[in-house]
């Protein structure tokens, strides 16, 4: 897992990004916004949730300044944790985040049983029910994304996620937008809701 951590800034951006993606998925946000010193959270896509949790959460309470996180799909649900067990989760913004898990997980892991990533993030996974009782304790807009809509996925979706696993809380403020789940990360639109949230 890479970790950068900058030694001395007033406010941190945190950028947690989706399943079988990397930092490399935030490019367009970051090249917008031209931040300093941002760290990037890259977790292990074969290693469990528990275990990608249990050292994000090891790194950040080791930073005394304010946190702000920025979480693509997976990323999010991480990101559910995080704000409740790092004191110092100041907000987050979430882009298609699948807070009921995700039906194509669901369906990948009944056909790929041992795949630890499908067993974590499928609807009825533990790290997903658990995440739902957590109570959001921050300023957390979610970025719910409306277009790609495929038939094989039962109910409105964005070619990955369902929009009723995007709105499921009833804890965070929603916001839409006409992208589907991989071009919600290249919107002109999010990166300036994410200048208005993180870096204000």
């Amino acid at each position: 897992m890479l970790w950068r951590l900058p030694n001395t800034v007033s406010r941190l951006a945190i950028y947690i990004h989706g399943a079988t993606a990397s930092e490399r998925s935030f490019a367009f946000i970051q090249k917008s916004i031209r931040s300093k010193d941002p760290i990037f959270l890259n977790y292990e896509k074969e290693g469990t949730a528990k275990d990608n949790l249990a050292e994000m959460i090891e790194t950040l309470n080791s930073v005394k300044d304010p946190l702000f996180i920025v979480a693509h799909s997976l990323g999010g649900v991480y990101a559910t944790y995080l704000q409740q067990e790092v004191d110092n989760v100041k907000g987050v913004v979430s882009l298609a985040t699948p807070f009921n898990g995700s039906e194509i997980a669901t369906w990948g892991a009944m056909l790929n049983p041992g795949y630890q990533l499908f067993r974590d993030i499928r609807t009825s996974s533990d790290f997903i029910r658990t995440s739902r009782k957590i109570d959001i304790t921050v300023p957390w807009l979610q970025v719910v994304t409306t277009v790609g809509d495929v038939p094989w996925i039962q109910g409105t979706n964005d070619g990955i996620v369902t929009r009723s696993s995007m709105m499921c809380r009833d804890d965070i403020d929603y916001t839409e937008i006409d992208r589907n789940h991989y071009e919600v990360v290249l919107s002109k639109r999010v990166v300036d809701i994410i200048k208005k949230r993180v870096y204000k």
